[in-house]
């Protein structure tokens, strides 16, 4: 059995839950509203935040987004 790496990414950064490291630096309610619109319109967090201006209105930076949606640092082990 062969886990495959790219398929087994992109499943994880199209899941809604990968929202919830946004909540600390934009709230709550910024960060649902995010996760609803993924899911009404099927695309990815990455995806919706941009779309929602959250990164043309400055609240967020592409090194924030990329560095709260990294999956591979959420599934981790912390020593």
């Amino acid at each position: 059995l062969t886990a495959n790496e790219e398929k087994a990414r992109f499943y994880a950064e199209a899941s809604p839950s990968i929202v919830t490291p946004l909540n600390k630096l934009i709230g709550y309610e910024s960060a649902a509203k995010i996760a609803k619109h993924a899911v009404a319109e099927r695309i990815s967090v990455r995806e919706a935040v941009i779309a929602l201006g959250f990164v043309e209105r400055g609240e967020l930076t592409e090194a924030q987004l990329d560095e709260a949606l990294d999956v591979l640092s959420m599934t981790a082990p912390k020593a």
